[in-house]
């Protein structure tokens, strides 16, 4: 009796080919083994990623700090697709690597599990969109990047921008400080020329009044003058008489 295999590969609607159930397959249930020769990290860094229509695939399984294994001449199970809400999981048993079920799967569905890819430096936005996920589950993060990477990007980006946000509010208060003394100054220079103002009045009123007093004066001695005068005349008619 032939045993009927738990998978087949077939063209799938998440990206290229993909993996899927030939059968019904129960939850626990290794159902293929990742495959390809053992290489090292830098060898792996040299195969690199696998570039298409923009975004990058890869088929590399890291196994250990310094060793990989190259799926690129590995058997079917480097088509299995990322989602972000997967119905398998890898699973590590020594040097090899099982792709197991963590869910009962029904005949017919594809096979997916999470990548969770470990890319090294800023993930960007850009980065996001070369790694991008097109699984379109609800659960869906957009990338295949590992969701610790991300949070911790994340958390990276949110210091900056407070850092940046402290920063421009202390410049507002530098200018807003700059103003107000510069109000001040300018305030005081008002000041100074009101009083300026103000004493030159001043010294102006007291110079008109010292000016009027010898006018006042010069009245009296034109009365007094009058005065003599007509003494001096009624004593002319008196002398006459």
């Amino acid at each position: 009796m032939t045993k009927i295999p738990y998978h087949k590969v077939q063209n799938s609607r998440i990206h290229g080919r993909g993996v899927f159930a030939n059968k019904p397959i129960r939850k626990g249930t290794r159902i293929i083994e990742y495959t390809g020769p053992i290489v090292s990290r830098k060898e792996a860094d040299d195969i690199g990623a696998q570039y298409e229509n923009g975004h990058s695939h890869t088929m590399l399984f890291q196994i250990s700090k310094n060793r990989v294994i190259n799926g690129t001449e590995g058997g079917d199970a480097r088509y299995i697709n990322h989602s972000c809400d997967p119905n398998c999981e890898a699973i590590q048993d020594g040097d090899k690597i099982f792709i197991e079920a963590i869910k009962s799967i029904p005949k017919g569905q594809e096979l997916v599990y999470d990548y969770h890819l470990q890319v090294p430096g800023k993930i960007t936005e850009k980065v996001k969109k070369e790694y991008a996920c097109f699984c379109g589950s609800p659960k869906c993060r957009g990338t295949q990047i590992a969701p610790e990477i991300l949070e911790k990007q994340a958390k990276k980006d949110e210091k900056k921008k407070q850092k940046e946000e402290r920063k421009k509010l202390e410049q507002a208060k530098k200018e807003q400080k700059k103003l107000l003394s510069g109000k001040a100054g300018s305030g005081k220079k008002d000041k100074k020329k009101k009083d300026k103002s103000a004493k030159k009045k001043d010294k102006k009123d007291k110079s008109g009044k010292s000016k009027s007093k010898p006018e006042s004066k010069s009245a009296d001695q034109s009365g007094k003058e009058k005065k003599h005068k007509k003494s001096a005349d009624s004593k002319k008619k008196k002398g006459k008489k």
